[in-house]
């Protein structure tokens, strides 16, 4: 029986069987980190071929298996997550091909959730955009029949096909899931950032709810909550396991710290790969890469669960490839040709700490490490990731502060903002801005407008109290302040005083007799502008109209436009404490 075969008859016994393990994947607010819900995955048996849901799905596409593998792996999600009792909104995956099929059986997931005893809606229908559907029409009028079951409908992996914008027009969905190759890395790469920019904008103006899928890095992570997107899935918040995880607590650190810090956990570098047991045939352990060529390392295990050995592709290809080699080892038990294990650590150490090890293992020229919780086998580190990863932490604080004030800006000003709003903490926020700056920084120079814009930071340094009120430059001439007791008044009016007495001696003599000085303007005309002058807006928000730094946001900068139309320095305490539209959220799970 040839590979294939053996591919066939094993899916079949598969399915017959139910021999799939349902896992689950949280998705959760990025504001708070509390759990939306879960997407339900799947793996075949641990020792199969067909364990990974590449191969699985491959192979059922191969032998027209598909709609009763769909079919299995939800029926056992949805039964999974009723038993467990878990909360929250529940995703299930569904080939979009199959809605259009003659013969796919309308109602049957209905069925499923009415017997398990959930509520329509708390069933989120995937559709991924990776699958070019031909008939729309038809498609569409597949979809609304789920729609009319009560079931919410969410577009997956957008911008991995080729028409995401279309079927966002045609579906309407709930929600739209980005697609984890614009996660990834994106706050290194420009043209990441302008799309997902722009898809998060898109959402908003069309009451979408936005999920940003495979966010691994507390970069990626400050960056999807810094362009808005409101909830998260990737290994970094939450990895797939059969158990329902809750990590609020876990995730309290990251979403909440009103400092910029890094993630250090072990998370992103590792990749979850079967393992095998030391008794497994060589041979087959041939057939594992051989059907994944993702794959180029395999944890060998002991019947606890230890770690024993590790088995490479390359370290097999050349047992294999001896003279007689094939003949000598296939019926061998893989522990007869895997290499010594190597570095073992434990998942709770650091990034950090990890590093240290390596060095130290500086002997050791193996590119993983094999990963364990409480002695067990867990996963296979990348040595390549961890260096990576260090050299990218050295960068991290220097690209969110302002080279010229070296003050924190937007950012970590979004973080503190949530962090405070979610700890429902009262503080008001000082919008400054200064007045006439263009031109000042027009007629003497760039350099002279910087010097101006570093006295103001120096002065608002002299009178905010570090470690209770906060400061932040978030561009050019614009500043803000997060006082967290009542201290702003007095503050903020030492700070004009200031400001306006030794902004004087950065002007001429001629233009201070003058009480100004002429500029031109945008359409080549001769304007005479005042001294410049400080406008600052206050505000005092609601954390129950505020439901993120984007309502913060909007708030404060009507409230500085305000102080603006008042002559000469100003302070506009302003009565509103809530957005003129607050954001659009889902029902909390």
């Amino acid at each position: 029986m040839g590979i294939s075969d053996y591919h066939r008859d094993e899916l079949r016994h598969i399915l017959a069987n139910k021999r799939l393990t349902p896992l689950f994947q949280p998705i959760v607010r990025l504001a708070d980190g509390k759990n939306l819900g879960f997407e339900a995955l799947i793996r075949g048996p641990s020792n199969s071929a067909l364990h990974s849901p590449g191969n699985l799905f491959k192979t059922a596409i191969s032998y027209n298996l598909l709609e009763p593998l769909e079919l299995l792996c939800r029926e056992l999600s949805i039964n999974a997550f009723a038993k467990a009792g878990a909360e929250g909104l529940l995703f299930l995956n569904v080939n979009p091909l199959l809605l259009l099929t003659s013969d796919h059986p309308s109602g049957l997931t209905k069925k499923m959730i009415e017997a398990a005893g959930l509520a329509p809606e708390r069933i989120v229908i995937e559709l991924s955009e990776q699958f070019q559907v031909e008939d729309t029409e038809l498609f569409i009028n597949a979809v609304k029949h789920y729609r009319e079951f009560g079931f919410k409908i969410a577009i997956d992996d957008l911008g991995s096909g080729f028409s995401g914008l279309r079927l966002w027009s045609e579906l309407q969905p709930d929600i739209v899931k980005i697609d984890r190759y614009f996660i990834d890395q994106l706050h290194q790469d420009p043209v990441k950032k302008a799309f997902v920019k722009n898809i998060i904008e898109i959402a908003k103006d069309t009451g979408c709810s936005i999920i940003a899928e495979g966010i691994e890095t507390s970069e990626e992570l400050q960056m999807c909550r810094e362009l808005g997107a409101e909830y998260g899935q990737g290994y970094l918040l939450g990895r797939p396991q059969v158990e329902f995880q809750n990590n609020v607590a876990a995730l309290a650190p990251l979403l909440a710290n009103n400092q910029l810090t890094l993630n250090q956990a072990l998370d992103p570098v590792i990749t979850v790969t079967p393992a095998v047991q030391q008794d497994t045939p060589a041979l087959q352990v041939a057939e594992l890469f051989a059907n994944d060529k993702s794959l180029h390392c395999i944890a060998v295990i002991d019947d606890a669960g230890r770690p024993v050995g590790v088995v490479s592709r390359g370290w097999l290809n050349e047992k294999f490839s001896h003279t007689f080699g094939r003949a000598l080892y296939k019926r061998k038990a893989v522990n007869f040709c895997m290499e010594k294990a190597p570095l073992l650590v434990e998942k709770s150490l650091s990034i950090d700490d990890v590093s240290s090890l390596i060095s130290d293992e500086a002997d050791d020229a193996s590119l993983h490490f094999l990963v364990t919780d409480n002695g067990l086998y867990y996963g296979l580190g990348s040595v390549r990731k961890v260096l990576k990863q260090i050299s990218e932490n050295k960068v991290f604080f220097a690209r969110y502060t302002n080279p010229l004030t070296l003050l924190p800006g937007n950012v970590p000003l979004n973080m503190h903002i949530d962090s405070l709003l979610q700890q429902n903490v009262p503080f008001s926020l000082a919008y400054v801005d200064i007045d006439y700056f263009k031109p000042y920084n027009d007629l003497y120079g760039y350099s002279k407008g910087d010097l101006v814009i570093e006295l103001l930071a120096k002065i608002l340094q002299a009178e905010v109290r570090p470690s209770i009120d906060y400061i932040y430059h978030i561009g050019g001439d614009d500043f803000i302040i997060v006082f967290t007791d009542n201290n702003s008044t007095a503050a903020l009016a030492q700070i004009q005083c200031r400001f306006t007495e030794r902004v004087k001696h950065y002007y001429t003599e001629a233009h201070l007799a003058a009480g100004g000085c002429s500029a031109v303007d945008r359409l080549g005309q001769a304007l005479f502008y005042p001294l410049i002058s400080l406008s600052i807006g206050v505000v005092e928000p609601d954390p129950l109209l505020c439901l993120s730094h984007h309502d913060v946001s909007e708030l404060a900068s009507c409230a500085k436009s305000e102080a603006k139309k008042i002559a000469g320095p100003s302070i506009f305490n302003s009565r509103r404490r809530g957005p003129v539209q607050p954001s659009v959220k889902l029902p909390n799970p």
